[in-house]
């Protein structure tokens, strides 16, 4: 018998934070989109929506990723109070996505501390 084992991240690592207002978010989401095309999906979690984009798989990064420290390079995001499944943007018709993490530990952790940021600002 196989044996499964769940091991969850003890740590997420975010190298660098850009916050932007929605609008400018969902317009970086959408260039080179063509019109009438699907974007790629964003993350929602806790009022924020975000993407987030991981370091380069060395030496180092596999060897914390292996003791439960996941290194984000960076995450784009800005503050988004209600979730919806998906914006679309109307001069274009192009549909972002919108998945809410929620139920994702780890996603919605790192959502409360950008929001945390965007009250300290």
């Amino acid at each position: 018998m196989v044996k499964v084992t769940f091991q969850q991240w003890e740590e997420v690592i975010i190298h660098e934070s850009i916050q932007y207002k929605l609008d400018e978010l969902i317009h970086l989401q959408t260039i080179g989109v063509q019109a009438g095309g699907l974007a790629p999906p964003l993350n929602w979690a806790e009022g924020v929506a975000f993407r987030h984009g991981l370091m380069p798989p060395t030496d180092d990064v596999v060897r914390e990723s292996l003791q439960g420290k996941v290194h984000w390079a960076s995450v784009s995001w800005a503050l988004m109070p209600e979730y919806q499944g998906v914006i679309i943007v109307r001069e274009t018709n192009v549909r972002i996505p919108i998945n809410d993490v929620s139920a994702n530990e780890i996603l919605s952790e790192a959502a409360k501390a950008l929001k945390k940021i965007a009250k300290e600002k």
